[in-house]
């Protein structure tokens, strides 16, 4: 194998396809600057300024197999066949450029008995046979030299092979193993920062929400004062209204019984619930309750004894009846008992007549009622 000749048949690629591509990676158009700029170093004769160029783009693109094959060439060239066989070795694995590889494998390896095969010299500058364009190579259909011989130059153009081979790195198990390798760690290392966060979250002390919570507790603590409060303004003005009724029903009952309207202040003060009272208006109450059941029960007794003689005796009971549920200690008691007890033994009622004598006979001994009584209670026996 001649390297020079090797070395020579590897020309630059046309960085303006890819620099005109938006998708292309700034890092990608730097290698192929550096991988053309190696070349020209070679054609120059500087070996050792290429070989620096070619070992920065392998650094940043190890998959550029085009550049590690010429790095191999330059190491063999210079007699480094340690590192060029290391270099073809790691081409060979790759589903590019294997053909090639294999070849500058099996010739730094001592495979190749060809006397062509050179030790350290260096490189010649290029002749005009080498100085050929890559349009020109395309149109004589050439084939590329270091793609595998299966490729010619109407299937794959030499620009486009640098992307399929960066791009054949995610199929490669060692490159995968290393990408989940490292996605394990980072999501390892996400988990144990987001422990540590929460960790510091439940250990740092809350100074924003408790704040917010005494502010509530406080606010609904007033709320509920207020609502108490307001409860108990209700409660008093109920009680005062209930209380002005109850005087207002008090000072009608006086009304009436200021205009002589006796009976009808007296059912109108029966109405009046007493329990419900004040010190000040039971005061009031008692006094016109004496006042007006008197005046009241006078009325019934006369009002009986009117229907009596007019032998009304039913409507004589009824009245004469209600006089002694307004009181039982008139002085007007006796007449209003003979006359009930008369009215009952009109009525047929004669057990109602004679109780009603007796109880006029008991409750006043010194009536001159009790004579007439006895006489009567002696008659029904």
């Amino acid at each position: 194998m001649d390297l020079d000749q090797e070395i020579k048949s590897f020309t630059p690629i046309d960085i303006e396809k890819f620099s005109q591509d938006s998708n292309v990676p700034e890092s990608v158009i730097d290698s192929i600057k550096a991988y053309n700029k190696a070349i020209e170093y070679l054609r120059t004769g500087s070996e050792d300024i290429a070989i620096i160029e070619l070992k920065r783009v392998v650094a940043v693109n190890p998959d550029f197999y085009e550049a590690v094959n010429l790095l191999g060439l330059c190491y063999a060239y210079t007699n480094q066949l340690d590192k060029a066989q290391e270099l073809f070795g790691k081409v060979v694995q790759s589903e590019d450029n294997v053909l090639k590889a294999a070849e500058y494998l099996n010739y730094v390896t001592g495979g190749d008995s060809s006397s062509s095969r050179k030790k350290s010299r260096p490189v010649k500058g290029s002749s005009a046979s080498h100085k050929t364009s890559i349009k020109d190579k395309y149109q004589k259909k050439e084939v590329y030299p270091v793609r595998n011989e299966a490729y010619n130059q109407d299937d794959v153009e030499p620009e486009l092979i640098l992307i399929k081979t960066l791009g054949n790195q995610f199929k490669k198990p060692g490159f995968a193993l290393a990408f989940n390798l490292f996605s394990v760690i980072c999501l390892v290392a996400a988990l144990v920062f987001f422990i540590l966060a929460v960790k510091d979250t439940k250990d740092t002390p809350m100074d924003v929400e408790p704040v917010a919570d005494t502010t509530v507790n406080e606010t609904l603590s007033k709320t509920l004062q207020e609502n108490k409060e307001l409860k108990m303004q209700l409660d008093e003005a109920n009680l005062e209204l209930k209380q002005y009724k109850l005087s207002n029903e008090i000072s009608q009952v006086s009304t009436l019984y200021s205009q002589g309207k006796y009976l009808t202040a007296a059912e109108k003060l029966r109405e009046i619930p007493v329990d419900q009272l004040n010190a000040e208006q039971k005061e009031r109450y008692e006094t016109l309750k004496k006042n007006v059941n008197l005046k009241a029960a006078s009325e019934l007794t006369t009002k009986g004894n009117s229907l009596y003689n007019s032998k009304k005796y039913a409507e004589a009971i009824e009245n004469l009846e209600k006089v002694f549920e307004l009181g039982d200690n008139w002085t007007f008691g006796d007449k209003a008992l003979y006359i009930l007890g008369k009215s009952y033994v009109e009525q047929g009622e004669n057990q109602k007549g004679a109780e009603t004598f007796q109880k006029l006979i008991t409750q006043y001994p010194k009536s001159q009622y009790v004579k007439y009584a006895k006489s009567r209670l002696k008659a029904l026996q």
